[in-house]
């Protein structure tokens, strides 16, 4: 991209309502984050909006719940 465009593509993002940002790739991105239940560590897989999607009893089954439903899946420690 040239930098004209860059510059329109960032000047949208900005005037972006914070609703629009929190919908920007919620079908596409996905984070797992893991938590404490009752003492016990699960894997809880967010959409970009932050929804909760669904809970794993181990990373792995995690990430791949989210590569069978097509989510790109970035994990937060």
């Amino acid at each position: 991209m040239d930098s004209a465009k860059n510059e329109i593509v960032e000047q949208g993002l900005r005037d972006l309502s914070t609703e629009g940002l929190a919908m920007l790739g919620t079908d596409q991105i996905a984070y797992i984050r893991p938590q404490q239940v009752k003492g016990q560590t699960i894997y809880v897989v967010h959409g970009a909006n932050g929804k909760e999607l669904a809970g794993f009893d181990n990373q792995v089954s995690a990430l791949a719940a989210c590569h069978e439903h097509e989510l790109e899946a970035m994990a937060l420690n």
